[in-house]
């Protein structure tokens, strides 16, 4: 329906797809007719006949031409339809904007940000469903009966009908019932008569965050702020880059040059206002040979995981990594010397980390219940990172899932809506990414109709009995690990193999944590480094947040971030900006920062 309609209205502007190859075909018989006349006089053909062909090819040459002129006209309003602002005519019709249309899916979570260019703005919704709208094979959006909200147009129309921009969070909270209680839903919307202004905004930044369900009103204020300096062009091919803006001198030096000697790879430290003059002393000759550099980020907050991960999906972050592919190292990491495989064999991949969680806790509906992998110490590809966190489409900031499970599309609906915005991420299996970092198991379950590189065939899978956690859920006699489908009992043949890194393998499986002391004598000094500046919850405590409170409704702008209508004085509809909040909760830190 959508697609259809759409290529109607461009087909009315054109004058009809199917006229196209016929009025081709017309053009050249009238040349041809006029030819012909041309020859029958050269030959001396009687008077009488050669008027009456010249007539009819003069007649057939201007009904051509005044038909080409009518094409010309129409695709000349297309053109002025579609131009740029700056190209554009000033005035515009009302003909012309009801050929605009724009369709918008943002997965549940996100935020329909609407900016409209040129004049423009909404003056129809022709389309709208919240709960699991399908895309048809012929690219129309429809509504899932069985999933589907009657009120979500009501509810758009009163968002963004008129207006010349709109900010929507699409949140249960927003719409007057849940559709399908129980499900992951998603939001679809036609609107028509507003020219989109495409390129991200920092409008569309903050509304996106705005009615975040698990950010704090500190946090939207410091990611909606956030401006980094870019990535010098061309970007260099490689860089390993650290989030920390706290000062250990000695743990952060061990994992910056553990990472340098395994890769080889300049290292960038997103920092804090307040380390970044005392780690420019401590990598002083790091910094002067280009091997190093700092970012600052504005704020020495950076304790709390759900803050880290929203700065991670969003485009100014991967923005200003100075490097095509990334590896995320933190303080909780360290590289092997010993390493079976080195960096190299892992850049054909657009996203690597060790595997998780597999019986441990929920990270991934895979049928092994693993997923590839965990993003604390990871690989991954800048330019995809920022393709991903610019399309609402395929990622949400903050929105239930961490930014390694949305940028590794470690859940099938993550996978599903991105590859149905055109992305689709390179991972490798969970047997070759456990050789490039373990966190948890070193040796996992085969499943039947796996066939894992480094393995004899098994058709029937195999169990590795490394696990060494809880068999059953809390309270309950549900067994944690359930793959599907089961592997068989017979005992898995032990790879030999030793990992690049470690990320925090001292934390969940004592069997990983044994093996890595005797073949990785790096985690040793890891360790007993983070004990000695007692980095981590465990020697910290949580800091105490301040609750989450999303906005309700549309959002209207912020006076800081205003939408492209407003900044180029065209605004159609609500045109009021508010003044930026006050006197909102902040944290209360841990002793993160006072230690060391």
């Amino acid at each position: 329906m959508v697609a259809k309609e759409m290529g109607g209205a461009r087909a009315a502007l054109h004058g009809g797809q199917g006229e196209t190859r016929p009025r081709h075909r017309g053009r050249r018989q009238g040349r041809r007719n006029a030819s012909q006349a041309g020859r029958l006089r050269e030959r001396g053909a009687p008077s009488e006949r050669l008027r009456l062909r010249v007539a009819r090819a003069k007649t057939v040459a201007e009904a051509r031409g005044g038909r080409r002129e009518a094409r010309d006209a129409a695709r000349a309003k297309y053109a002025a339809a579609s131009a740029s602002p700056r190209d554009r005519p000033a005035a515009r019709s009302a003909a012309a904007d009801r050929f605009l249309e724009s369709v918008h899916v943002v997965p549940q979570g996100g935020a329909l940000a609407v900016e409209c260019s040129g004049g423009t703005w909404v003056r129809q919704v022709s389309f709208a469903s919240y709960g699991a709208p399908v895309r048809q094979p012929n690219g129309s959006l429809a509504a899932d009966p069985a999933c589907h909200l009657d009120e979500t147009k009501r509810v758009v129309e009163e968002a963004c009908l008129g207006q010349s921009h709109c900010c929507l969070p699409i949140a249960d909270a927003n719409f007057p019932r849940d559709p399908c209680r129980g499900r992951v839903k998603s939001f679809a919307a036609v609107l028509v008569g507003c020219d989109l202004h495409l390129p991200p905004s920092r409008y569309k930044t903050h509304c996106a965050l705005s009615g975040q369900p698990m950010l704090p009103q500190e946090d939207v204020e410091f990611l909606a702020a956030l401006q980094l300096p870019p990535a010098p062009e061309p970007v260099p091919p490689a860089v390993a880059i650290m989030v920390d803006t706290t000062y250990r001198p000695e743990l952060q030096s061990f994992v910056v040059q553990s990472v340098r000697r395994a890769t080889g790879w300049p290292v960038q430290i997103f920092t804090g206002p307040t380390a970044k003059p005392q780690l420019a002393t401590l990598f002083a000759a790091e910094i002067s040979s280009g091997a190093l550099s700092l970012t600052d980020l504005g704020d020495d907050y950076m304790e709390d995981w759900v803050r880290l991960s929203s700065m991670m999906l969003i485009p100014t972050f991967w923005e200003a990594v100075r490097g095509k592919k990334a590896l995320v190292f933190q303080p909780d990491s360290v590289m092997c010397g010993n390493a079976t495989r080195s960096i190299d064999h892992f850049v054909q991949y657009d996203y690597v980390g060790p595997p998780m969680s597999g019986p441990w806790w929920m990270t991934s509906d895979d049928p092994s219940q693993w997923s590839v992998g965990c993003g604390g110490f990871s690989l991954r590809d800048r330019a995809l990172s920022i393709r991903m966190s610019n399309t609402p489409a395929c990622i949400t900031p903050a929105a239930g899932k961490f930014e390694d499970q949305q940028l590794g599309t470690m859940w099938k609906r993550i996978e599903a809506r991105c590859a149905d915005a055109g992305i689709t991420v390179r991972r490798p299996s969970r047997f070759e990414a456990v050789e490039f970092g373990v966190e948890y198991d070193l040796h996992m379950d085969v499943l039947p109709g796996e066939a894992p590189q480094g393995y004899p065939p098994l058709p029937s899978g195999c169990t590795a009995n490394f696990y060494t956690g809880p068999k059953y859920q809390p309270h309950t006699t549900k067994r944690k690990w359930q793959p599907t489908p089961l592997p068989s009992p017979q005992q898995c043949p032990e790879r030999s193999f030793v990992p690049m890194a470690c990320h925090k393998c001292w934390f969940w499986n004592q069997r990983t944590w044994r093996f890595m002391k005797r073949h990785c004598p790096e985690v040793t000094t890891l360790r007993q480094l983070r004990r000695k500046y007692e980095v981590g919850t465990e020697f910290t405590g949580f800091p105490k947040r301040p609750k989450p409170t999303p906005r309700r409704g549309a959002i209207p702008p912020d006076q800081r971030y205003l939408p492209h209508d407003m900044l180029q004085g065209r605004c159609h509809g609500r045109c009021e900006a508010q003044p930026p909040p006050t006197g909102f909760e902040r944290t209360v830190r841990g002793d993160y920062l006072r230690k060391g």
